[in-house]
């Protein structure tokens, strides 16, 4: 295996980590209990990829928190223009 495509096969791996953090990070938020130790563990994970995506979201004035759409926009982006880039090396 060459040393890009591997790069490329371990960040995805961790892209789709990073996914499954964020969708269960939205499920808990709706219906999770804030005391339960998974539900901090997932927070402490994904609170800080989305506090640098709210400063500039807050200043929309959006009444919905967007940070987990971002994201997943900027992880899409990631997988359809860099990854294949960096499997090609």
């Amino acid at each position: 295996m060459e040393i890009g495509a591997g790069l490329a096969a371990v960040l995805a791996f961790a892209l789709n980590m990073v996914k499954i953090l964020v969708i269960a990070s939205v499920i808990v938020s709706w219906v999770g209990d804030r005391s339960n130790q998974i539900v901090q563990t997932i927070y402490s994970i994904t609170e800080p990829i989305f506090r640098p995506i709210r400063r500039y979201t807050e200043r929309l004035n959006i009444p919905l928190d967007i940070s987990p759409i971002v994201v997943f926009a900027i992880i899409i982006f990631i997988e359809t223009a860099i990854l294949p880039a960096i499997s090609n090396l």
